[in-house]
């Protein structure tokens, strides 16, 4: 490579020596050119040669070393080439083989070798793979879990911290909390030592300020953030209420408003329990009444305002300052003892793990970090660590050591790393490179502060100061990868809504990309260049208007006819079509003629576009991959999925699978019928029926053994020979390992051979291909046998794991590709589409019941399980806020990757449900001064399409945006954004896509219409044969809608729909309900009717009717009920004392008060003929059909003479006829109870009464 070709930020990053050197490189800069170039200097320099092996290189991937040692083998040869006769280039190819280009666990791997005898380890032992080791520990915990029960070992603790967090049904939570947790300490170079302290950091003073606590300032920090947004927010709404007609009234309690959030800003200065007292105290005063004149509109957007400011605010005080500083000292006092419980187990569990693995000679990938650790670093008497003899050694053999993708590392690499190195000497010798705006990895526990720390403190000139400083940083902003186009939309998107809060950098002019490559236009005219990024939207709300009106004409063909009837599809599916569509119009040539052309490197030249050249990336491909591929194979477009997932769904795998698990146990019915029905045996459904008749009580395999032992049937032979291949097969798995089992299988079913004949068979081969190698990799660890080989599947299956389907596929196959955003960190291609923007953020890592950060430690709920009391802590606010910044900020940086793969064309795709509402949330930036947003408006951000429409909307493209809210000339607007991309908006709404599909199915029906018919002849031979199978009914079609079981109520409610000119709606019956949130879960609102009416049937249930003779004997009564707990006290508050007292003192409650014997609340079931209750059924064929129906009756007394029945009814009384029609909707309801009555006490009833209790009439049955 010609000195010419670098750019002077380039050549500084290869020739700079002496001093630790990170070089930030922005997406597409050429860092691995920069860090091979300077490899190939340091090797090959004339006057000071250093020799590689002296070099350590350190990669992320192995894929990254080997890449890296061909490339610097490529560049020697070539250099040789050039000069046959040099030692030193002889010299170095010589030692190439030898040089530490690797990775961190191989280099530690190395040491550890070279050391063993310094740690008392066997030289014997190996490294086991993630399966091993995780049988391994997953042992480990139970048996852990399992002494901690017996006498011998437990403690209150344990049984306290399971009960409080080990989840509803056991303690699989804790087990799970623990074992995360131990894998997530090992991240940390001194996992006890972590422990430790942030265990430690729970054992408070009584007198403890809170504000000297970590979480305090993370808390404070978020509060700030959002106070400035709420004011903000009212700012805006003062704006609106002067612009309005009528709103003067408003002004006053906006300005209030104001004054309150600059109070509570105050008041973050100073200590915590002032805090509280103004948190805990603030009332916001209330809006003042507009005339009727006033302008409706800007008034409802005000009071919306305003009003999700006093939630927030109130939504602040409810998480964060609802307990005072000594009850939240007190909380984390009595959490401390489970938590100090907790870090003891993980200890323990990592005790006993380590026990395991010396046992079988055995370090995993974590030992090897660790070990090296212990190798390399030392300690004094004070604990001050400085670095061992060993780690001296490696500093004097390495005159530099070369970090890739340095923003991927972790605290314990970091470690490792610094101790082999210069670092913190006068020669420093580290060479850093890698860009933070590409950590992606956070969920691996890599550290992007650590590539931070450094870019924040290194001068870019290190002689600033007069004297040469001992660090450096280097940027490298030339983008030679993408067209000016895509480099100028990820500009335009980036500075908007990366910040130091939100993206962990603020992305600037400094930050941002510059075009380093050339792209000329096509040489023939008619041939187009990529263009400008693209954004696609799907509108899914159903009556979403035709939004084609506000956009620019596309080359895609609508049809004007309705298509009612279409199943409208759902989200994946619209944004699935979408793509196809584009992806179609990409490669055929548009209305012109002319036709997209991408430039081939290798060619280098201009050709046409092909599938290839397309990418699809999706933040996550599960439940999406899959409707991708299918909707554009349906287009007519060849595409490959690259998921990772789905292997243990196919067919091919999953019958191999059943047959192993049968030759292990045959003594499974669903695994047995499997093999039975698939090709290796291949029994029909009417065979299977047989079998299973001959013994329906039994399992499978014996009513087999019956049908292989009975008569020479043709049944019976073919039952028998497949027993004894069974058994055949059994006796081979004694002798044969799992490996060789599994293949031998291949070979003796004819399996392998005829899923090659299938549809896709070379993919069904590769996948029983992939299980030979897994089972064989399996065979290699200490377990073994066919048994654990089984449990270790389905242990791998309920885990969510995934061996990935076999690929089979070339670099060069003509189709496009899908694949996740993380796969395709590294790579570029000519035409990206980054799909799936509307999907939400995961946000799991919020949820859980302790939560864990590496610096803020633990964040537990608070459980008093004796009390029920359950709420979140300080310590969990705090990291749940964390947690959040530092989720987004990964999600900024993976959609920065996205959008950075493309070279030459870029389409973002995503849908909302609501068009309208979304623009609305968008165009509420439009009056930002500044070009970053406000960090509350991107916190604020759901999803990737959340920060694109936040962005483009100030944008001069962002028209078809803006108008959808009513903004239509570019006029109305003072801060659009003088920017330099280019942006096409389309809007897209079903009605699009639904018309394409319709196109699609209409085309498909012509052609099968244009198939000639049958010869009358072959129709006459099979008509009777067709007639007799496909026109047979079943005789109990009506069955469907008989339910086993129904309550009185939806009886009723079935008997007024027969009777009424509605249509009956059987499938009532089974509606199930929807989950209910509890109580404290649920948003504040008020009584339902319903609700009333069923709390005064509780209150009524539970009263003392001989003593509730005055209203304060009632009251009295029901503040019992509070104070046990039966009633809440909103629901008390909800109770109509007066009412009572009337129903009391009727004829009707003195008779209750007098009678002995008062029966209320008195569930019942009885039987009815199904005739009954569908008096439409068969008498016939449905006489022996019966329901049970359930009900409860609220109230029954008896007197001498028989027996009262009484029920109470809240029902508003329309005054016009109301107690006939109340007496009608009541009267089915009445007599099923009186028939229940009758059938339990076996007494008539002499009375029946239904008591209103809106207005106090009786009505009698």
């Amino acid at each position: 490579m010609s000195e010419s070709r670098w750019t002077a930020e380039q050549l500084s990053a290869i020739e700079e020596r002496g001093c630790n050197l990170l070089v930030a490189a922005a997406a597409g800069a050429g860092k691995t050119a920069v860090l091979v170039e300077r490899i190939i200097r340091r090797i090959t320099d004339l006057h000071n040669p250093v020799d590689i092996d002296r070099l350590l290189i350190v990669t992320f991937t192995n894929a990254a070393a080997t890449e890296m040692r061909e490339r610097i083998g490529d560049a020697l040869a070539d250099a040789l080439e050039k000069n046959p006769d040099s030692q030193v280039l002889q010299r170095q190819m010589a030692l190439l083989g030898k040089a530490s280009i690797t990775t961190i666990h191989s280099f530690c791997l190395e040491v550890i070798q070279n050391n063993f005898h310094k740690i008392d380890l066997d030289p014997n032992f190996r490294v086991a793979d993630d399966t091993e080791a995780a049988l391994l520990k997953q042992e480990a915990l139970e048996e852990m879990f399992e002494d901690r029960y017996t006498h011998e070992y437990v403690s209150q603790e344990f049984l306290d911290l399971v009960e409080c967090y080990g989840g509803n049904r056991g303690d699989d939570k804790l087990q799970k909390t623990v074992m995360e947790l131990y894998n997530y300490v090992q991240s940390h170079p001194w996992p006890e030592k972590w422990l430790k302290e942030h265990t430690e950091a729970f054992n408070l003073a009584e007198n403890q300020d809170i504000r000297d606590l970590p979480w305090a300032k993370v808390l404070i920090d978020n509060i700030l953030i959002e106070l400035r947004g709420f004011r903000e927010n009212l700012e805006k709404a003062i704006e609106i209420a002067q612009e309005g007609e009528g709103l003067e009234p408003y002004l006053a309690t906006l300005k209030c408003d104001i004054e309150l959030i600059e109070r509570l800003m105050k008041a973050c200065d100073g200590s915590w329990e002032e805090m509280y007292n103004v948190f805990s105290t603030l009332e916001f005063e209330t809006l003042g009444r507009c005339k009727k004149d006033a302008d409706k509109a800007k008034q409802e957007e005000v009071k919306k305002i305003r009003d999700s400011v006093r939630d927030g605010v109130k939504k602040i005080c409810s998480d964060i300052f609802q307990y005072n500083p000594q009850q939240i000292v007190k909380q984390l006092k009595e959490v401390y003892p489970l938590l100090k419980c907790l870090s003891s187990l993980v200890l323990e569990l990592g005790e006993r793990y380590q026990n395991k693995k010396q046992e079988k000679a055995l370090l995993d990938f974590n030992d090897l970090e660790h070990l090296c650790l212990e190798i390399l670093i030392e300690s004094d008497s004070n604990g001050r660590l400085y670095p061992s003899d060993v780690a001296m050694e490696y500093r004097e053999r390495f005159e530099e050591v070369m970090i890739d993708e340095y923003q991927d590392s972790n605290l314990v690499q970091e470690v490792i790393l610094g101790a082999v190195s210069r670092r913190d000497t006068e020669k420093p010798n580290m060479f850093m490179v890698g860009d933070v705006k590409q950590s992606i990895y956070r969920f691996r526990q890599a550290r992007p502060e650590l590539f931070m720390e450094k870019y924040n403190t290194y001068p870019e000139d290190r002689h600033s100061e007069g004297k040469e400083g001992l660090n450096r940083k280097i940027l490298l902003y030339k983008n030679f990868r993408s067209r000016k186009e895509v480099i100028d939309g990820v500009n335009f998107i980036f500075k908007q809504i990366m910040s130091r809060n939100v993206g962990e950098l603020d992305y600037d002019d400094k930050e941002a990309l510059y075009p380093g490559a050339v792209f000329e236009n096509p040489p023939d005219g008619s041939s187009l260049a990529a263009g400008p990024i693209e954004l696609h939207i799907v509108d899914l709300d159903d009556d979403s208007p035709d939004w084609s009106t506000v956009n620019e004409p596309e080359e895609i063909s609508e049809e004007d006819e309705e298509a009612d009837d279409e199943e409208l599809p759902d989200a994946i599916q619209a944004e699935a079509r979408v793509v196809a569509q584009r992806i179609q119009h990409l490669i055929k040539p548009g209305e012109q003629g002319k036709i997209i052309q991408v430039y081939d490197k290798n060619l280098k030249k201009y050709r046409n576009i092909e599938y290839r050249d397309i990418v699809i990336l999706l933040r996550a491909t599960k439940n999406w991959a899959d409707v991708f591929v299918e909707e554009l194979a349906a287009a007519g477009i060849p595409v490959y999925a690259d998921t990772g997932t789905g292997y243990f769904e196919t067919i091919e795998v999953q019958t191999m699978l059943s047959l192993l698990q049968i030759i292990d146990n045959p003594f499974q019915d669903i695994p047995l019928l499997a093999v039975l029905r698939s090709p290796i045996a291949s029994w029909t459904l009417e065979e299977l029926i047989d079998i299973r008749m001959m013994d329906q009580e039994s399992t499978m395999y014996e009513a087999l053994l019956k049908a292989a032992q009975g008569s020479e049937g043709q049944l019976s032979r073919k039952a028998k020979a497949f027993v004894e291949k069974l058994n055949e097969w059994r006796d081979k798995s004694v002798h044969l390992s799992t490996d060789e089992l599994i293949w031998y299988l291949y070979g003796d079913t004819g399996y392998y051979s005829c899923v090659g004949a299938m549809p896709g068979g070379l993919q069904r081969q590769a996948n029983l291909r992939i299980l030979f190698e897994r089972a064989r990799q399996y065979e290699e660890t200490s377990y073994k046998g066919l048994f654990n080989f089984i449990q270790f599947i389905e242990r791998l299956k309920s885990s969510q794991g995934d061996m990935g389907s076999a690929k089979i596929l070339g670099e060069n196959e003509n189709v496009v590709r899908i694949m996740s955003i993380h796969k395709s960190k590294g790579l570029e291609f000519p035409v990206v589409f980054v799909s799936g923007c509307g999907k939400s953020f995961n946000m799991m890592d919020m949820s859980g019941r302790i939560l864990v950060h590496q610096d803020l430690g633990f964040g537990p709920d608070y459980v008093d399980y004796s009390r029920r009391i359950l709420c979140s802590t300080l310590p969990k606010q705090a990291i749940k806020y964390k947690v959040k910044l530092e989720t987004l900020s990964e999600e900024m940086r993976i959609f920065y990757v996205a959008m950075t793969r493309a070279r030459e064309k870029l389409i973002l795709t995503g849908s909302v449900k609501n068009l309208p509402k979304a623009a609305a949330k968008w165009c509420r930036c439009l009056d930002t001064v500044s070009m970053k947003l406000p960090e509350h408006k991107v916190l604020q951000g759901r999803c990737y399409l959340d920060w694109i429409g936040y962005a483009v909307v100030r944008h001069r493209n962002g028209q078809p945006l803006r108008e959808i809210v009513g903004i239509l000339n570019e006029d109305d607007i003072e801060l659009l954004l003088d920017d330099e991309s280019v942006w096409r908006i389309k809007l897209w709404n079903k009605n699009h896509l639904i018309a394409a599909k319709a196109g699609e199915e209409e085309a498909a029906a012509a052609l099968w219409n244009e198939e000639q018919e049958p010869e009358e002849g072959l129709k006459a031979e099979y008509v009777e044969a067709i007639n007799q199978r496909l026109g047979w009914v079943y005789p109990y079609m009506q069955s469907w809608k008989i339910p086993a079981k129904i309550s009185v109520t939806e009886l009723k409610r079935y008997m007024d729909a027969e009777f009424s000119d509605e249509p009956i709606s059987t499938s009532s019956t089974y509606v199930a309900p929807l989950m209910k949130k509890p109580k404290f879960l649920e948003e504040e609102k008020s009584l339902s009717a319903a609700e009333r009416g069923s709390i005064l049937h509780f209150v009524l249930q539970h009263l003392d009717f001989k003593k509730a003779d005055t209203l304060e004997n009632i009251k009295q009564q029901i503040v019992d009920m509070v104070s046990v707990q039966l009633l809440t006290e909103e629901q008390a508050k909800a109770v109509d004392i007066l009412r009572i007292q009337r129903f009391l003192k009727s004829d009707l409650g003195r008779r209750i008060a007098k009678a002995d014997k008062v029966y209320r609340e008195t569930p019942f079931t009885i039987r009815l003929n199904g005739k009954e209750v569908y008096p439409d059924l068969d008498q016939e064929l449905y006489k022996d059909e019966f329901i049970i129906l359930q009900g409860i009756i609220d109230c029954y007394f008896e007197e001498e003479d028989g027996i009262v029945l009484l029920d109470y009814k809240t029902d508003y009384v329309p005054p016009e006829n109301g107690l006939d029609i109340i007496r009608d909707r009541y009267r089915i309801q009445i007599e099923y109870y009186t028939k229940a009555l009758e059938q339990i006490t076996g007494k008539s009833i002499k009375e029946r009464y239904i008591y209103l209790f809106w207005n106090g009439k009786v009505l009698e049955y």
